[in-house]
């Protein structure tokens, strides 16, 4: 096989691979203080706790965006919004934290993320 077909395979594989993932774990993520901690700012439905009107209600959100918007905002939303408050979580680029060596979530904890969100219909 080319060498230019296998990295098409290869980069196909990656891109599923980064829209499968674990709703229930996407909301346990989403609601862990110390992981993503959306319930922070965004009102979340069926999370337990006082609902955030600092960000958009989350609700209905998997039927405004695909799963390739989704992913764009949780890994880093200044890319479609600049100027946002929403923390990049899968970023360290131009972010004051020096000693951060790695982004606030991984690519796949950003996946099972992405398919939390994709259920909210």
């Amino acid at each position: 096989m080319k060498p230019s077909r296998l990295l098409v395979l290869l980069s196909f594989a990656a891109g599923a691979a980064w829209a499968q993932g674990s709703p229930a774990l996407g909301f346990r993520i989403m609601a862990d203080g110390t992981g993503g901690n959306c319930i922070a700012c965004h009102a979340l439905p069926g999370i337990a706790g006082t609902p955030s009107s600092f960000g958009p209600s989350l609700d209905k959100v998997g039927s405004r965006y695909g799963p390739e918007a989704l992913r764009q905002w949780v890994s880093d939303a200044r890319q479609i919004k600049p100027g946002t408050l929403m923390p990049p979580f899968g970023s360290t680029q131009g972010t004051q934290l020096a000693s951060r060596a790695q982004s606030m979530l991984s690519d796949e904890e950003i996946s099972h993320v992405v398919a939390a969100l994709l259920t909210l219909r």
